[in-house]
């Protein structure tokens, strides 16, 4: 029996709300469309394509074998080349999605998620969120064989660093693919048990009783997600009645998936039919940077006038993207910027240029980040580090107590050597809310500074 449409559209908006609000864990499945400049213009999913890629490879018709899954394609393709082969082959498939998304992919990545699952091995997702400027995206996957759980440390994860982390392997860790039946058993055994566990970051999240989910395409047919959805704690939670799972329609009319709707529904999980999920996906992107545009910056329609503080952007060509960023979101705060891809014309001296306006800025801002330090610490030239001696000289120069200095992270940063920005309180800006705070600081700064004795204006930004 299905559900009222108003009942529908209420779950429907409180699923909307938990996505802007960052508590919604996306999840992507074997179903989503692949590009289509690598299938002649066809419509086919990432798991379709893979199976007829390995029948073509084996000389076999694809086309009389339709009802033929990728599980089925891979044990006969085991049978023919051997295992080994067909995880090479499967490898090679695969890579070739590393640079390329799709529409769908790139509205996903407008969104504020913080973590995303992938039942699939590519990293499509990844490379939609590094061209949408997040630029910090960590990704890891569960290696079974090698009892990994991820390659590096992870981080908490936020919307401007989102963790992705791939459940059945990915590529680029060719061993970790689950491609067969044999892989799938000692996964599960593997999971189960917890050897490994899922990384801290990861579990916490899923975990948290907050947290919904939206899945695209994970394939509900299959009798082993019940197990693993309890593992990983996506199952009997309270209040997860808002998580949806959009299947397209030919799974939707599966028998398997008919008779599992009631159990996934019984434990928060709603399983619809619709095959339009890039306009679905659109839909909720352009909603959500709607209401930023009208509500994350109250003061947007604030004039520049001459009288706002002029601030100088140091950072790393790495983080340029962000940083410009950074630069709208002050400005709509009543900031002005001074930026260097925005304010140098050609054929200027750049260095004479920067050095004459760190001297007239009114506070320099020298913006750290985990690039800056990966720079550094391979030895590498940084503009950044000569534009902060040039701003350290200026603090010198300042009155005692003057304002001027101001050091500011993106994530998670390690310590600098200069004394100087050991003196000051370091902000960090992360989320809307912290940069809103800062752009704040600097306006409640200057206006002291206008109307006190230099020596009174000890206020730190933070």
């Amino acid at each position: 029996m299905s559900e009222p449409a108003p009942i529908l559209e209420r779950r429907f908006n409180g699923l909307v709300t938990k996505i802007h609000n960052g508590e919604c864990v996306l999840v992507l499945g074997p179903r989503i469309l692949v590009p289509t400049e690598v299938t002649n213009g066809v419509a086919l999913s990432l798991e379709s394509y893979l199976a007829e890629r390995l029948l073509e490879d084996l000389a076999t018709d694809a086309g009389s074998n339709t009802s033929v899954g990728l599980r089925s394609a891979v044990a006969r393709y085991e049978r023919v080349h051997g295992a080994s082969a067909c995880r090479s082959f499967m490898q090679e498939l695969v890579s070739q999605f590393d640079v390329l998304t799709t529409a769908l992919h790139q509205d996903l990545a407008r969104l504020p998620f913080r973590l995303v699952l992938s039942a699939a091995p590519d990293r499509m997702i990844a490379e939609a969120f590094r061209t949408q400027g997040k630029l910090q995206v960590q990704e890891a996957c569960y290696n079974y064989p090698r009892g990994v759980a991820a390659q590096n440390p992870l981080s908490a994860p936020s919307c401007e660093a989102p963790i992705i982390y791939s459940l059945f392997g990915r590529h680029d860790h060719p061993e970790s693919m689950v491609l067969d039946d044999k892989n799938l058993l000692d996964y599960l055994v593997r999971v189960v048990k917890e050897c490994p566990a899922l990384p801290d970051a990861v579990r916490a999240t899923l975990r948290a009783p907050s947290t919904v989910f939206l899945f695209f395409g994970f394939g509900f047919t299959n009798w082993w997600l019940r197990l693993l959805l309890k593992v990983l704690e996506v199952t009997g939670v309270e209040n997860r009645g808002l998580s949806l799972a959009l299947e397209d329609q030919s799974s939707f009319d599966a028998t398997q998936l008919a008779e599992s709707r009631g159990f996934y529904e019984a434990a928060g999980i709603y399983i619809r039919a619709r095959d339009d999920w890039p306009a679905l996906a659109q839909h909720l992107a352009n909603t959500y940077q709607a209401i930023q545009a009208r509500q994350r910056f109250p003061n947007s329609d604030r004039p520049q006038l001459a009288s706002a503080p002029l601030v100088f952007l140091s950072h790393a060509s790495e983080d340029a993207l962000r940083v410009d960023t950074l630069r709208e979101a002050l400005e709509r705060q009543g900031v002005r910027v001074w930026l260097d891809k925005q304010n140098l014309r050609a054929g200027q001296n750049w260095k004479h240029q920067i050095d004459r306006i760190i001297n007239s800025v009114d506070y320099f801002v020298f913006v750290q980040s985990s690039n800056m330090d990966a720079r550094d610490a391979s030895g590498r030239d940084g503009v950044y580090n000569w534009e902060l001696k040039a701003a350290i000289e200026r603090q010198m120069m300042r009155p005692h107590g003057a304002v001027f200095l101001l050091h500011a992270m993106f994530g998670a940063c390690a310590k600098r050597p200069e004394a100087e920005l050991l003196a000051v309180h370091s902000a960090q800006l992360d989320s809307d809310a912290q940069i809103r705070s800062f752009a704040e600081d600097i306006l409640r700064i200057h206006r002291e500074t206008r109307t006190s004795p230099p020596a009174t204006a000890t206020a730190q930004v933070g």
